[in-house]
């Protein structure tokens, strides 16, 4: 059985898939109360209470899979960073293993969220960098990671929290100057400054940030680019269709939401939101007469920006 539940994950377009043990992940959990964003965050960090199984009865079998890093960009578009862009597919990936893993018997739980990072220290997959993400050998950080929790003692091989403390990347300090916000320090990352945070929590960012959100519409890789983990990786263009769709014009008027699904879930508030900076950020006087009726928007966020945004055109 540990072989096939393996074997599936390959089949589906993962590099690999390992057995590890169900002990609470307490090193993520120490982590996570270190840095600002960890209060947000509501994983269970214990296999035991997510599931209602005993320790001893507890595999987590966990997956990575490339997700090429996307480049090129119209000017005329916003831009999806490149996690984000495989959101959709990650998900159905996963479901499909999950699907494979019952079909031959196995008792899986669904809708478990666990820390997959520490899942995929745990099971020896890479190393943690400044930043805070998975570093694998051969693919860089543009990593899916995905978690399979299985009813069944763990084989063997399952490597429990013994190998919880990941190892550091080699700190050369690439992402430290890269990143626009200053986020990433020496001794540790403040999450709640990232731009990827701020699109998610808009009224927090200070208005001397929102030239640094460029044409940004989800998501933010410039840590990630600035990393030789990721020099030698392939750059795949950015999907055409997604790219016709992503133009700030339609951003701004009536967004194709459900277009934009088939590679990652938007919100359609947060998305003319950050068309507006976008616009502002590309100097796109044209657009002027298209974000100033948000000026009267019953959305409080998009009034602020509006307001600002115009300012800054006319």
């Amino acid at each position: 059985m540990t072989h096939q539940i393996r074997d599936e994950a390959i089949k589906l377009g993962y590099i690999d898939a390992r057995p590890i043990t169900g002990h609470p992940f307490d090193s993520w959990l120490n982590y996570l109360k270190s840095i600002p964003l960890g209060q947000f965050l509501t994983f269970e960090h214990d296999p035991v209470k997510a599931s209602g199984w005993s320790l001893d009865d507890i595999t987590i079998w966990v997956a990575i899979a490339p997700t090429p890093p996307v480049a090129g960009w119209s000017d005329e578009c916003g831009e999806i960073a490149s996690s984000y862009l495989y959101s959709t597919a990650s998900k159905e990936r996963k479901k499909a293993w999950e699907d494979a893993a019952i079909a031959l018997g196995c008792e899986i739980a669904r809708d478990v969220f666990l820390p997959v990072r520490a899942a995929a220290v745990r099971a020896g997959f890479g190393v943690q960098g400044l930043n805070g993400l998975l570093i694998v050998p051969d693919h860089g950080s543009f990593v899916e990671i995905a978690i399979l929790l299985q009813h069944a003692a763990p084989p063997p091989d399952a490597r429990g929290p013994e190998h919880d403390k990941p190892q550091d990347c080699d700190k050369c300090g690439r992402c430290i100057s890269a990143c626009p916000t200053g986020t990433i320090k020496e001794d540790g990352i403040d999450t709640l400054t990232c731009l990827c945070t701020y699109i998610y929590q808009y009224m927090e960012m200070p208005e001397a940030d929102y030239p640094k959100m460029g044409r940004r519409i989800l998501g933010c890789d410039t840590c990630q680019l600035a990393c030789p983990h990721n020099a030698a990786l392939i750059m795949s263009k950015p999907p055409s269709d997604l790219s016709d769709c992503l133009k700030l014009e339609e951003l701004l008027t009536k967004p194709d939401i459900d277009r934009m699904a088939k590679y990652t879930k938007l919100n359609e508030s947060d998305v003319k939101r950050q068309a507006i900076l976008a616009a502002v950020n590309a100097y796109r006087k044209d657009l002027l007469h298209l974000i100033e009726p948000y000026i009267c928007s019953k959305d409080e966020k998009l009034t602020q920006i509006a307001k600002w945004a115009t300012a800054q055109l006319r």
